[in-house]
């Protein structure tokens, strides 16, 4: 029997750090799922366009990754605990305060400023924080951790009975009260890990021993002015984890988190318009993504677990996961029957599920435990400038062609881009030995 361990004298800390990841993921979908059902009624109730709505939608995670380069600024200021619980206390206010607007513009505002940042950099924190704690079976850790993603599909149906029954109002206020949960969370963890603690110390130690002596009492006295702008933009680049992007390991991990998120999500927002296009009904669609759910569910586990175990090797699984869901869907447009598009949905989902599960531990053994914020922060800028760039463009496609075939085949040769830079690494390490 396999047992996950945390560092030494973590106690249940690492698993609260993992209850934060799951419930974050939980309401990133959730919410979102929740949205899109609503978005008939807000159109009607707002009288505004249908883009404007689901622009509304799509931006809030994007303008939340622009906030989510303060992670590591909030986290040395005020800690990973603080900073979660009020960001997700914020983030159930926020959605309670959307309840009471009375335009398109108000809603946006108070969900895109708030509510976006308040789910991205939990995530960013408590993902770090689960990646320090866990030294032995962090695959299998993660893995039921991010299962949260898959488990707020169960937002939609419960969203379509809360607004049957108490309006769009009433449901937003309960989802509100629902991701307050998120705070109670935060609450619940304890401090950073033993090892990143004294880690830290050290380092503080050596610096203050090494500024004692005079010269470096007067250093500022004798540097030029240009010289002390300098070093303060260097200290507010720290801050911000901007050194992390100097690393050829940073962006090769990068490209490969970018660009299955980029995939991940333009198939959530588009999967279902084009199995009705290809003349399916909507039950038919929502059982697709029914089993999509389940089957991302179980191999987001069970893979990771396999990871630990030592029966399947991390790259070699990320390598095969990325030509099967490439394949997947490239092969998605010459799909028409029922089972068939049942079969490719539980495919494509199972290596989304299993990449999902493991791409933190890539991050981690490439970048190592103490630059994960750094890491996770500017990873989600890239997501979100990508997806602003390039969200439209399965939508643009089928107003163009009437059909979203070109737009699949496109998606999963974008899939195998990441093998390139897998090859790169390997490269490198060859060089390096």
């Amino acid at each position: 029997m396999m047992v996950v361990q945390c560092s030494s004298g973590c106690a249940h800390a690492g698993w609260y750090a993992a209850l934060c990841v799951h419930v974050d993921w939980l309401l990133w979908t959730g919410l979102l799922k929740s949205l899109g059902v609503m978005l008939p009624t807000l159109q009607e109730q707002f009288t505004a366009d249908t883009w404007m709505i689901g622009g509304l939608i799509a931006t809030i995670t994007a303008v939340g990754s622009f906030a989510g380069l303060l992670s590591k600024l909030l986290d040395v200021l005020f800690g990973t605990r603080f900073v979660v619980t009020v960001c997700g206390f914020l983030l159930g206010a926020s959605v309670i305060i959307s309840s009471f607007s009375t335009s398109a513009f108000q809603i946006t505002l108070v969900l895109c400023l708030i509510a976006g940042p308040g789910l991205v950099i939990p995530s960013i924190l408590s993902r770090a924080m689960t990646g320090r704690y866990f030294t032995t079976n962090y695959a299998t850790v993660n893995g039921i951790a991010t299962t949260g993603d898959s488990l707020g599909l169960i937002f939609a149906p419960l969203t379509q009975v809360l607004l049957d029954t108490y309006g769009w109002r009433g449901a937003l206020l309960l989802l509100g009260a629902i991701s307050m949960h998120l705070g109670v969370c935060g609450f619940l963890l304890g401090p950073q890990p033993p090892s990143a603690v004294a880690q830290d110390d050290y380092l503080l130690i050596n610096s203050s021993e090494e500024e004692q002596p005079k010269p470096n009492i007067y250093d500022n006295k004798t540097k030029s002015p240009l010289r002390i702008l300098k070093d303060a933009v260097k200290a507010q680049r720290d801050l911000l984890g901007c050194t992390v992007c100097g690393h050829a390991a940073f962006w090769i991990v990068a490209h490969v988190y970018v660009v299955h998120t980029f995939v991940a999500t333009l198939w959530l927002i588009y999967f279902v318009p084009y199995a009705e296009s290809k003349g399916f009904s909507g039950y038919e669609a929502v059982t697709f993504t029914t089993a999509a759910a389940i089957a991302n569910l179980v191999s987001r586990i069970l893979v990771a677990s396999m990871v630990d175990r030592g029966w399947l090797k991390l790259r070699l699984t990320l390598l095969i996961s990325m030509i099967t869901c490439g394949i997947a869907l490239f092969t998605l447009p010459w799909v028409h029957s029922y089972w068939l598009m049942i079969g490719n949905t539980v495919i494509s989902h199972s290596c989304f599920g299993a990449r999902a599960s493991l791409y933190d531990i890539y991050t981690r053994e490439l970048v190592g435990a103490e630059e994960l914020v750094s890491a996770f922060s500017w990873m989600d800028l890239l997501v979100a400038i990508i997806q602003i760039a390039l969200g439209f463009l399965p939508g643009w496609i089928f107003d163009q062609t009437g059909s979203y075939d070109t737009a699949f085949i496109i998606l999963g040769l974008i899939s195998l881009l990441p093998l390139v830079s897998l090859l790169v690494e390997n490269v490198i390490n060859q060089r390096k030995s």
